[in-house]
């Protein structure tokens, strides 16, 4: 194994070990959980989405109502970094790995907190190739989604599965179409999308689940593990 590699290994086992640590061994929240408290994000939830929330993990959890009270009482819709940190917690992201994300997110927009209608603007954690949105767009273009859909919708298996290999492919065509190179934050959203719908688990993810996440709605088959480091670590 080259020093890299060792090297990376090394990093992922302590943050893993972190992140344990701190979910204090508790299990992960299940879908059935996340969808039965008002307002819901399920499926057939009334409450719309929110378009001008890029990510579509934020945007699922600002429908969630979780941020409701910082959000009334702010000018910028800015929420505070422990706020939003908190809601991803109980949505399955390790408090580590998101607070980690949140509090880069926050420096990069100079603020206390995070204004979550202006994720572009955090530079070191934005990123292109959107699959949700086109080169430029400061918020969801619901046909660049549709687009997006659609391609992966043409590469799932039979029983509408997808592999990791299938998210890297669409991924790297429309950052060969803007004619720009994926970063290291557009991996990372495709295995945060691979792993919050159960791949590591199962080896795939259904095509539906993809659909749900990127309309901001819960999926069926969300993981059974935290999101952390090393579940990311396991994606391939």
């Amino acid at each position: 194994m080259s020093s890299r590699k060792t090297i990376n290994s090394i990093t992922l086992l302590l943050l893993a070990t972190i992140s344990l640590t701190l979910s204090g061994c508790k299990d992960a929240p299940l879908s059935e959980e996340l969808v039965l408290a008002p307002p819901s994000v399920s499926a057939d939830s009334v409450r719309p989405e929110n378009l001008k929330v890029m990510c579509p993990f934020i945007r699922m959890l600002e429908r969630s109502g979780l941020l409701d009270e910082e959000l009334a009482a702010s000018d910028t819709n800015t929420v505070t970094k422990k706020t939003l940190t908190d809601a991803a917690y109980d949505f399955g992201c390790g408090s580590f790995e998101c607070g980690g994300v949140i509090a880069i997110t926050s420096s990069n927009q100079d603020s206390t907190g995070v204004d979550i209608e202006r994720l572009h603007d955090a530079k070191s954690v934005s990123h292109d190739c959107g699959l949700t949105f086109g080169l430029g767009d400061t918020e969801v273009n619901v046909a660049v989604r549709q687009s997006t859909l659609d391609s992966f919708a043409a590469l799932a298996d039979s029983e509408g599965n997808l592999i990791y290999s299938d998210l890297e492919t669409v991924k790297l065509d429309i950052c060969a179409a803007q004619g720009v190179e994926i970063t290291t934050t557009g991996e990372l959203e495709l295995k945060l999308i691979f792993a919050y719908l159960g791949g590591v688990e199962n080896g795939s993810i259904p095509l539906s689940g993809v659909v749900s996440l990127l309309h901001a709605t819960m999926p069926d088959n969300k993981t059974t593990e935290w999101v952390n480091a090393s579940l990311l670590g396991a994606v391939e």
